[in-house]
């Protein structure tokens, strides 16, 4: 077991004998060379912008930028402000505001008015005219005819006629049906069940006693 044990190990020295220089001789100098390079780009990127950005940005700033601002920004700014600003601003006030007060104020808002007057008026005429030719009818006639032939109907002939009436032929025939009941249980279901307890099941029962006797003499 501590033969067995020691092969392994002895393997696995051999492996790292063999690996170790290799990573010695390629990856070392591949880190080395990486990192000389990054150093070589951290200083290319402080000369480019040391020498070249760091001008631009003070000719941009301090010349370029003024005479741009003075001789483009402003007058351009002036121009906008001058011959558009203004001028829409004044065409606004002066003309397109007084029009369209004067369009509200003399055309839109009357005609608005007129048309509430005109749907209120309507609406007031609609209602009269429902009031009048179907309300008043339809009360009238319910209070002057539903209502005494109602009370008619039925102080005069329900009451004293039909319902006692009806009441009588509903009792007599509550009773012809538990009477008819009465008499169908005792002459038909009566005889029905003693047929069946008394005869067709002792008849069937013996029918199957034989059949079973039958076949057990014919088939063993």
């Amino acid at each position: 077991m501590v033969q067995q044990q020691g092969q392994p190990q002895q393997g696995g020295g051999c492996l790292v004998a063999v690996v170790r220089p290799v990573v010695v001789a390629v990856v070392v100098p591949l880190r080395l060379l990486w990192e000389l390079v990054v150093l070589i780009g951290r200083g290319v990127g402080w000369v480019v912008d040391k020498v070249l950005l760091w001008p631009l940005r003070m000719l941009w700033n301090w010349v370029l930028w003024p005479v741009l601002h003075w001789l483009v920004v402003v007058p351009v700014g002036w121009l906008w402000r001058w011959l558009v600003v203004v001028p829409l601003t004044w065409l606004w006030e002066w003309v397109l505001l007084p029009v369209l007060k004067a369009l509200w104020n003399y055309v839109l808002a009357p005609i608005g008015r007129g048309t509430v007057y005109l749907a209120v008026g309507f609406g007031k005429v609609v209602a009269w005219l429902a009031y009048y030719l179907v309300a008043v009818p339809v009360r009238a006639f319910w209070r002057w005819v539903v209502v005494p032939v109602g009370k008619a109907f039925y102080y005069g002939l329900w009451r004293p006629v039909l319902f006692p009436v009806l009441r009588a032929l509903w009792l007599a025939f509550v009773w012809a049906w538990r009477l008819g009941g009465r008499i169908w249980r005792f002459t038909v279901v009566a005889p029905c069940r003693w047929v069946r307890r008394s005869v067709w099941w002792p008849v069937k029962a013996e029918v199957r006693r034989v059949a079973r006797e039958v076949r057990r003499t014919l088939f063993g």
